[in-house]
């Protein structure tokens, strides 16, 4: 009891201290369960809301019609599950497109989570997100093409869970595109051009793959996606991949940066008592009851932040994971499911590292007799660095040398400065690099290189002249087989051949000198920026691509990487890729132009340059806002860090504080010589984090383009590094701020204190 008595008063006597790691320990846990179970709760809703209504493993879309007789003999024959489903686009309000789909009963299978399924002529239901973005309710009545319907009720789509107009497009925005579904009757009276493509599930890879050689040797295929080559069902995925994968990187690091606290704290505290620790092993008290007790002030951190963490965490993950179902578009189908797994490790990760590093500190003082335990205190002090041999340190006045020699003599600490200092310096990179990274993709992409404003792709192959300025070009899917062709790397990844016309002025291919090399076209492939990362391949490699319908491969050489952000890219000769894909020469199946395309039933859909900017720019200013809120919890660790770490040095130099404060020193004069020693080392970690931060932000994105299919680029301007440092030394100035208020509370009568004890 006398001794649990001691460390109430320890904490009280050290609360800053004992606040402030914990409180580290309670962000890091924090962090680590709320994304934790926000992550597994949304898995476990798209797993259920995929298997309960039977999600797609492809869909294919033909030039012409296949009766129902055709799929019934596929799904015998091939032993999987075909429906055919019908859909449009047609126009709500100004600038927002409804895309209306006929309700499937075996494939993607609608979820109603409000009010019905739409029964009447003049009736649909429609997503809640597009719903709640246009203000809709159950029941209201919408004018769409000329016609007055009633929305019965709000819809999720298996195969819509991310929700995008096209598989193009990288960000969904319910203010411009929604779904829905009706019945056919609807959708034909609401628009003339409608859309049959056939859904198919329950199929084996094998399966599927003898299906669709059925289908292109009979009809001419215009389109075939499976479901794991399709964003609006692989982005969910993907997100759920990388954020496993990356969760517990930025909690380990708090955590890191708390435990070195506590032990520097623990091993403080056992310094500074050591004549009461010699003493009560005089009394009898045994080795391991003082060990439990020093142990106990570790404990009691890890106990009160690990659960504050896990409660506020698990708190905090219901909001994260709605907000993560409703971008998304996942039904709430469950409101939240524990992870017990996420629990424990919250819990016992954190407690073990905590306890096992304390009890290392403090196992050696503990072996010494009592005797030498009561010996003075400073004959156990004072060892020098080798540093303090160098010719340097013996020069300079009586400050530089009492400041230097505090700098060098705790490695702990400033390696400790160094970390926080990096941990925060990274973070706000993270937020310029984001911040401009989208500016730049949509400058360079959609600006220097897409010069046109339309993209109109066609259902059929073309061969007509067309209108001025525009440029015809031949679109076809391929899978990269291999690359390299010295050292051969079999590879497994789909991509978009574009077979231009090299002297065209729609499309200027720039590399990163800024230079066009479009003529370069001629020669081989020009590949886009996210498939020279995806595949690890540069200009000058081979690349040998199959067309994706049959077994024909080429092998060319890459005679340019061109800095198109978006979409895995290859961009050929049009008469080499009709050759290829097996069209006539002349033939194309879709061109650029600046002109407003017409509604031609020929035409399968349209890019339009304008949309996809906007889409862009209006996520890119959600990103540039959270860069205020990264700069924010980076300037929170770091004041948080640099605090602990300066109080620690003037509660050590508390004595020798006192006695410049005897011999006339200032407050002023005296936090120079003790507080900010760590002003160069703050400086050095900021220099030292700036490319370490560049390399792994380059390494993340790199991943990035693997699951989402663009490179966001690197890119890190001087003005942007110079605010970086103005932020960190801020942090450290405030910091400062704080100790130097301690500064001020030592007493005259400490140093006399101490020398009595």
């Amino acid at each position: 009891m006398t001794l649990w008595k001691s460390i109430i008063r320890h904490m009280k006597e050290k609360k800053f201290q004992y606040i402030g790691v914990t409180l580290l320990l309670v962000i890091s846990i924090m962090l680590y369960v709320s994304l934790s179970m926000a992550i597994s709760t949304l898995d476990n809703r798209n797993q259920e809301f995929k298997q309960t209504y039977n999600q797609e493993d492809f869909h294919f879309i033909v030039a012409s019609s296949i009766d129902d007789g055709q799929l019934k003999d596929w799904e015998e024959r091939f032993n999987l599950t075909l429906e055919k489903r019908m859909y449009t686009d047609v126009t709500y309000q100004e600038d927002t497109t409804l895309r209306l789909f006929s309700k499937s009963d075996s494939v993607n299978t609608p979820y109603i989570s409000e009010g019905e399924m739409p029964s009447g002529d003049n009736e649909v239901a429609i997503s809640s997100v597009f719903a709640k973005e246009h203000n809709l309710s159950v029941g209201e009545k919408i004018n769409v093409n000329s016609q007055t319907i009633t929305v019965t009720g709000f819809v999720y789509l298996p195969d819509y869970i991310y929700i995008l107009e096209r598989e193009s497009d990288l960000i969904n925005d319910p203010n411009s595109f929604g779904i829905g579904i009706g019945s056919q009757d609807v959708i034909q009276s609401l628009s003339s051009k409608t859309i049959t493509q056939i859904l198919g599930a329950n199929g084996t890879k094998e399966n599927i793959s003898s299906l669709k050689e059925a289908v292109t040797s009979n009809f001419s295929l215009l389109k075939w996606l499976n479901a794991k080559d399709n964003p609006r069902i692989e982005f969910v995925e993907s997100e759920i991949q990388g954020a496993r994968a990356t969760v517990t990187t930025l909690p380990l690091f708090i955590l890191a940066l708390s435990v070195m606290m506590v032990l520097m704290i623990m091993k403080r505290q056992i310094e500074m008592q050591r004549k009461e620790i010699g003493t009560l092993m005089a009394l009898g008290y045994r080795k391991g009851e003082l060990r439990r007790h020093y142990m106990m002030h570790a404990g009691f951190i890890g106990v009160v932040g690990s659960i504050t963490g896990i409660v506020i965490g698990t708190a905090l993950s219901i909001p994260i994971t709605n907000l993560y179902s409703e971008y998304y578009n996942l039904p709430r189908i469950s409101y939240f499911d524990w992870d017990t797994s996420v629990l424990l490790v919250g819990f016992i990760v954190p407690n073990v590292i905590l306890l096992f590093m304390t009890y290392l500190v403090i196992k050696k003082p503990l072996t010494q007799s009592p005797l030498a335990l009561l010996s003075p205190k400073d004959m156990s002090t004072g060892k020098k660095s080798w540093l303090e041999n160098l010719p340097f340190f013996h020069k300079g006045t009586f400050m530089s040398r009492f400041r230097l020699r505090l700098l060098i003599r705790s490695k702990a600490r400033a390696l400790y400065i160094l970390l926080g200092i990096m941990f925060s310096t990274i973070l706000l990179i993270f937020g310029f690099i984001s911040y401009n990274a989208m500016g730049i993709l949509i400058d360079t992409t959609y600006k220097e290189i897409y010069q046109y404003d339309y993209a109109v792709y066609y259902n059929t192959l073309q061969q007509d002249e067309v209108e001025e300025g525009s440029s015809t070009f031949t679109a076809g899917e391929i899978n990269v087989k291999n690359e390299n062709g010295a050292n051969r790397k079999a590879v497994d990844q789909k991509a978009t051949i574009y077979g231009i016309k090299p002297e065209t002025d729609q499309v200027q291919l720039l590399n990163d000198e800024e230079k066009v090399v479009n003529l370069k076209a001629k020669q081989g492939f020009i590949i886009s920026q996210p498939l020279a990362t995806v595949l690890g391949i540069k200009e000058g490699d081979q690349l040998t691509i199959g067309n994706a319908y049959n077994e024909e491969t080429i092998t060319r050489e890459i005679t340019g990487v061109s800095n198109v952000y978006i979409g895995h890219a290859i961009y050929y000769e049009k008469s080499n890729v009709n050759d290829f894909l097996g069209y006539p020469k002349e033939v194309y199946n879709a061109k650029w132009t600046n002109e407003e395309p017409t509604q031609e039933e020929s035409i399968l859909f349209i890019e339009d340059k304008r949309d996809m900017i906007e889409n862009f720019e209006s996520t890119s200013s959600l990103m540039r806002y959270s860069i205020f809120g990264i700069s924010a919890f980076a300037f929170f660790i770091g004041v948080i860090v640099l605090t602990l770490i300066t109080n620690l040095i003037v509660e050590e130099n508390s004595p020798s504080i006192s006695l410049f404060k005897v011999m006339g020193y200032t407050d002023k004069e005296i936090s120079k010589l003790v507080v900010n020693i760590y002003t160069p080392l703050v400086v050095l970690a900021y220099i030292i984090s700036v490319p370490i931060g560049v390399l792994a932000i380059d390494q993340m994105m790199a991943s990035l383009v693997e699951q989402t299919g663009f490179s966001l680029p690197v890119k890190l301007t001087w003005p942007m590094i110079g605010i970086g440092f103005v932020i960190i030394m801020v942090t450290y100035y405030v910091s400062l701020f704080f100790s130097r208020k301690k500064v001020t509370k030592v007493s005259l009568q400490e140093a006399l204190k101490k020398q009595q004890d």
